[in-house]
Formats: C-alpha cells, sequence, structure tokens
C-alpha cells in the first residue's frame, strides 16, 4: 500500500477523489455532518506527501480554533511538516503578509508596527470624523456609517465608489449592493463617502488599520504592485480554503490573486448553510465557483456522520424549498432514530417550560446537561429560558454572552498597553488621559494632537513637549509629566528586552488604574479592579506558553482571537442563537420559536431574504445528532403585553400536515 494510499483509506470514495485531487480548481460542497474537515485535512495531507513543500501550501479557516484543529490532525497525518504549513484565517494570513510586504507599498500610509482597531477604537473615530463635520451626532449614528463603510470596504468598494457608482470588481453590482445595505438615497452615499474620508486619514495618522481593511488592503497591494503578487504566487502553490460558502467579495479576490494561473485553489463548503451575508458573507462565491475557475472539477459529500435518518428527512424537506442552491440530498447508514417531535405551546413562558420539563426529565434517566444546547433566532428569546432554568435548578449558559474584553476597565487596561506598543494610537492615548483622569480635558486633548502631526512626533513624546512649551500647566502639566515618565520608562525597559509583562504590570500598577477602581465602590470596584488583574496575568501566561512572543505578537493574537475559543465545555445546557451554533453538534437540540416573524424572521420575510432564513432553520436543524425538538407558541409576550402568533412555514415544508406528537427524550 503506497503512502497516500494509506492516507485515504479511512475515507468514503467522494472524500477520497477530493483528497487524492492536486492540481487545478476544486469545488468540495460537503453537507451538514458529511466530513469537510476530515476531507481538507487529509487532502492537505496528501499533499504533503505527495511532494509539496510545506511553505508552498496555504490553508484559509475561519475560525483560530478550526486552524489549530487542523495543524495537529494533518501533524498526525503526516509529521512535523505540517508545522510548516501556513494555516490560518483570512485576517491573520492578510496581517502577516501585509507585515511582510508593506515596505513596499506605500500607498497604504503605514508602517510595519500598525495596529489593528478593535471596535470601540473604530467608534471612536468615526464620532471624532462626524464631530469635525459638525454634524448631529443624534441624527448621524456613528454605528450606521461604520456598518456601511464597513460593507463597502467587504466589496471592494471605496469612499469614491460611493460617490460616482463605479464597480471595482466583476461581481460587484449596484442593485444588489443598495438593496444589502437598504439605501436608495444618493445624499447618504455622499454624507458616508465624507465621513468615510475623515474616518482613513485617522486612522493613517494613527498608523492604525481596521479589521476590515486588513484583507482590503492586502487585496489593493497584490493588485498595484505585480512584484508583491508574482512572489506570493510563487510561494502558495496551493491554496485551500474552507466554509467557501461565507467568504465575501475581497475575501473571494484575495484567493483569487493569490492563486494566479495555476489556480490550485480547492473551496470546501456547503451553500445550505450560508447564513451570514448581513456579515457580507456572498453566496455567489460558491454558487458561481465554476465561472470564477473555469475547468473547475465539483465533488458532494452527501453522505452524513452526524443525524439520524429522521433529522436529516425533515431537514432535506425543507432546504428542497429553496431555488437558488446546488441540489444534494444527504443521507446515512446509522438508521432512522427518535422522530423528530414538535410542540406548540400556549405562551412563550409554556414554550419554556415545556422545554426544560424535557431536559430535566432526560437527565433524570442519566443524560448530561451539556447534551442540550436550546437554540435561539434572536437573543432576546433568551430571557425566559434563562428564567426558567434559573427556577428549576438547572445549569446553563448563553454562549456568546458579553465579552471580558468588551467591559470598560478592560479595554481601559488595554489602552494602556496599545499605546506602548503603538505611540501614535490617539484612541487609546484618549482612554489613557482620563482612566483615571489627568487633568487634561478635551480641548488640551486636541491641542496634543495637533502639536504631534504638525511635529510628526508619537503622541507620548508630544505630553513631554507640551509640558515644557507650557501649553499644559497646572493639573494638566503634571498628569502629563507622569504618564511620560512611565512611558519612557516602560519604552527603555522594552528595549533593554525586559519581559513585556513585567513591564506593563509596573507601567498600569503605576498608573493608578487600578486604585481608582478599588476606591470607587470596595464592594463592586474591586471586581472590576480584579478584571485588570485578569488581564495582567493573561500577558504572564501568554508569554509563558509562547516564550517568543512579543508585546506586539500578543495585541496581534489578541484582536484575531475568536468568541468560541473560551468555550469551557461544562456540564451546563447551552442557550444560544443560531448563527453562534454553526459548526456545533448536540446530541439534542430544541429549535424554539418556529413562529412567522420569528423564524422567519419579520425582517427577512419584509426584505424578501426567506431563502437565507430556510438555510438557518436548516443549519439548526443539522445540529442535532440523536432528537430534535420544534418548538413554537401561539402567544408571545410583547412591549403591548402579548401578540398572537401563527405557526412558521417551515414546519409544513418539512415535516407535512401530519405533525409528530411531543414526547421524552
Amino acid at each position: 500500500m503506497s503512502r497516500l494510499q494509506a492516507i485515504v483509506q479511512s475515507l468514503n470514495t467522494p472524500q477520497r477523489e477530493a483528497a487524492l485531487h492536486s492540481d487545478g480548481p476544486l469545488l468540495v460542497i460537503a453537507g451538514a455532518g458529511a466530513g469537510k474537515t476530515k476531507t481538507a485535512i487529509h487532502r492537505l495531507a496528501c499533499l504533503l506527501a505527495g511532494g509539496a513543500a510545506p511553505e508552498s501550501v496555504l490553508c484559509i479557516t475561519f475560525t483560530n480554533k478550526a486552524a489549530q484543529e487542523m495543524r495537529e490532525r494533518a501533524k498526525a497525518l503526516v509529521g512535523e511538516a505540517a508545522e510548516q504549513v501556513m494555516i490560518r484565517t483570512f485576517h491573520s494570513a492578510a496581517v502577516i503578509l501585509l507585515r511582510e510586504s508593506l515596505p513596499q507599498y506605500p500607498q497604504a500610509g503605514r508602517d510595519r508596527k500598525f495596529s489593528i482597531a478593535d471596535p470601540s477604537a473604530q467608534l471612536a473615530l468615526v464620532k471624532e470624523a462626524i464631530a469635525e463635520r459638525n454634524f448631529d451626532i443624534k441624527a448621524n449614528k456613528p454605528e450606521s456609517f461604520l456598518w456601511r463603510i464597513g460593507r463597502y470596504k467587504n466589496e471592494m468598494a471605496d469612499a469614491d465608489t460611493l460617490l460616482y457608482r463605479r464597480a471595482n470588481n466583476e461581481l460587484m453590482d449596484w442593485p444588489r449592493v443598495q438593496a444589502m445595505i437598504g439605501e436608495t438615497d444618493r445624499y447618504v452615499n455622499r454624507l458616508t463617502a465624507e465621513i468615510w474620508k475623515r474616518y482613513e486619514e485617522k486612522l493613517r495618522a494613527a498608523n492604525m488599520f481596521d479589521f476590515d481593511d486588513l484583507i482590503n488592503t492586502f487585496v489593493k497591494m497584490l493588485i498595484d504592485v505585480p512584484a508583491i503578487r508574482q512572489k506570493y504566487q510563487d510561494r502558495f502553490r496551493y491554496i485551500q480554503v474552507d466554509e467557501f460558502q461565507d467568504t465575501n467579495i475581497a475575501q473571494l479576490q484575495m484567493v483569487k490573486l493569490l492563486a494566479g494561473d495555476r489556480q490550485n485553489v480547492m473551496a470546501v463548503g456547503d451553500d445550505a448553510q450560508s447564513i451570514y451575508s448581513w456579515r457580507s458573507a456572498d453566496i455567489r462565491c460558491i454558487l458561481e465557483f465554476e465561472r470564477i475557475f473555469p475547468g473547475a472539477k465539483m465533488v458532494l459529500l452527501e453522505q452524513n456522520y452526524r443525524s439520524s435518518a429522521s433529522i436529516l428527512k425533515v431537514a432535506n424537506r425543507l432546504i428542497a424549498h429553496n431555488q437558488n442552491q446546488r441540489a444534494k440530498t444527504l443521507f446515512t447508514t446509522s438508521g432512522d432514530g427518535w422522530p423528530v417531535r414538535t410542540y406548540e405551546a400556549d405562551s412563550d413562558l409554556d414554550e419554556a417550560r415545556f422545554v426544560v420539563a424535557e431536559i430535566k426529565k432526560a437527565a433524570a434517566l442519566g443524560r448530561k446537561y451539556s447534551d442540550f444546547a436550546v437554540l435561539l433566532r434572536v437573543g432576546a428569546q433568551s430571557r425566559v429560558f434563562e428564567d426558567r432554568l434559573r427556577e428549576e435548578g438547572v445549569p446553563f449558559t448563553v454562549v456568546g454572552g458579553p465579552s471580558f474584553y468588551d467591559r470598560r476597565e478592560v479595554q481601559d487596561c488595554m489602552a494602556y498597553i496599545r499605546l506602548l506598543d503603538n505611540p501614535k494610537d490617539s484612541v487609546s492615548f484618549e482612554r489613557v488621559l482620563t482612566s483615571p483622569k489627568k487633568g487634561i480635558g478635551e480641548r488640551s486633548f486636541q491641542k496634543l494632537l495637533a502639536m504631534a502631526s504638525q511635529r510628526d512626533m508619537d503622541l507620548v513624546d508630544a505630553l513631554k513637549v507640551a509640558v515644557d512649551e507650557r501649553v499644559l500647566t497646572d493639573q494638566g502639566a503634571a498628569g502629563a509629566t507622569k504618564m511620560h515618565a512611565l512611558y519612557e520608562h516602560a519604552r527603555r525597559q522594552i528595549a533593554a528586552n525586559q519581559p513585556f509583562p513585567e513591564v506593563v504590570d509596573e507601567l498600569v500598577r503605576g498608573s493608578g488604574l487600578i486604585s481608582a477602581l478599588e476606591a470607587e465602590d470596595k464592594q463592586k470596584e474591586e471586581r472590576r479592579a480584579d478584571m485588570v488583574r485578569s488581564v495582567i496575568t493573561s500577558l504572564y501566561e501568554s508569554r509563558r506558553r509562547f516564550p517568543n512572543l512579543t508585546l506586539h505578537g500578543y495585541l496581534d493574537r489578541l484582536s484575531l482571537s475568536d468568541a468560541q475559543d473560551g468555550d469551557k465545555g461544562e456540564d451546563v445546557v447551552k442557550l444560544q442563537t443560531i448563527h453562534s451554533s454553526k459548526g456545533l453538534e448536540y446530541p439534542v437540540v430544541f429549535v424554539v420559536g418556529m413562529e412567522q416573524g420569528m423564524l422567519p424572521n419579520r425582517r427577512a420575510l419584509d426584505e424578501g431574504n426567506l431563502e437565507e432564513e430556510r438555510r438557518l432553520a436548516y443549519v439548526a436543524m443539522t445540529r442535532a445528532r440523536e432528537l430534535l425538538y420544534l418548538t413554537g407558541c401561539r402567544i408571545r409576550s410583547d412591549r403591548a403585553g402579548f401578540s398572537v402568533t401563527e405557526a412558521s412555514q417551515f414546519l409544513d415544508e418539512a415535516l407535512g400536515a401530519q405533525l409528530p406528537a411531543a414526547g421524552n427524550v
């Protein structure tokens, strides 16, 4: 048996066909639970075993967790060679390659030590741009501008596109873009363009990219600098992309440009699980793959290894109602299993009562709480389930709840760290000035920004100059002097190769941030101070795990980290939105709120986006391995008191007129 045959012997026939494909474009349509990850990993192993240099392969995943899993499983198949393969998310790969080649692309207006602006920094900069134009911030919400700008960036548009409506790529069409963003007023476009240009100026001045810029700028660099494009086309002879149905136009352009004339692109995905159009995912990327990459081979993976035949039958019936899709039918050899169960509750409170009662019955018979997931169309549905679970003493967690790094005190601490790494970061600089307050108000802050810009100096150095030249006096001068001394000492330590966790620890403690939090409210604020201490602890832990990690590397890892990486897998019931459940599976799944206006969602119905709602319901159903519940209610609480609901059309589509009765797990 040859080495390649040994690698693929555990695969079924279509999986093996995909894994052994080496040259030319390949599209693998992998149904839910059909082993797409296994197929992609084995194909990577086959490339390496067949003689491909590890550094010539680029594997793109959508989460850091998936990248790590691919690396470890490929290593188990072919050994240490897998460690040399670049296995990254789109954004992570773009960051690495941008830093490598940015000196050859001065048009970007940043140097290699650029920072990645987090959402709070982006919002602050857009607010500044609005204020400088004297626009009414209540009438012109910064969040709306930021969202609109991000959507356009993912379409490879720019501010001039809004003004002149010119397409920058072959897939971009204005009717679709306008419908996607909900704009028809050219005035809104002009206003957005003006704010966008000022926002971009601020990002450049702060030596920052926002998250959408990473891929957008990298793609522009590949287009504008043929030598850089050729360098990466020569380096990456093989490209694999997972979850291809979730790619947007900018990501597709990145893949096309890196692939070059070889077109050795393997795309793995499932159009039936394309549920992220609101995050700029474009289903045309996977539906039109053969047009984009002429001569592409297609392999269908239809054998499901996750769900029972009863669950697959319901899911197949549902998704068959979509017109805009690639035809496939999932099947399994594992048997029918339990029938899909439904329950129409009198009210949303009764729905929660039923779900929790079923969970408790099953737990009494020996099931673990972690076997259960309650999937919600919107997060607001969770309240009644949380209340009922608490009342019944059932342990649970809300997946995707408030993030540790979204806490105000944590953001304050991170501002100190980011400013140490990038002293041009005006957003972090402003936050540092006020956390705790240093006697430097808004007018003085603007003077410091102007001074730094006019004299081409960083913001930390501007503090000393402002004191020396008496731009700042009294309390402001005292605060600036202390702050400059703290940062100057920290920078000397970093230059002397002192471990960055120790440097940051001293800096933050010296700033008075922790003591200020402790002093505000003894009972509550001690917890907030502990959050800051936890940030410092994470620095030490990261350095222990990765001895060669730099401060810059730590911030990069943090900016590119995944929300799901912190899942500890305790024995608790999971409450989560359907969107956050994608890629996961559970023995027992409750899909709740099966009503018109909830699933399918009212907004989607109004916007004519029913097919994506149907794909969303399909994703929810195929998370279940053994037993699937579909529940809804006749009356749902709302602001007015209650409203009468109508059963979801998806129930009829999936189950037919005769609905199975509910029963015990």
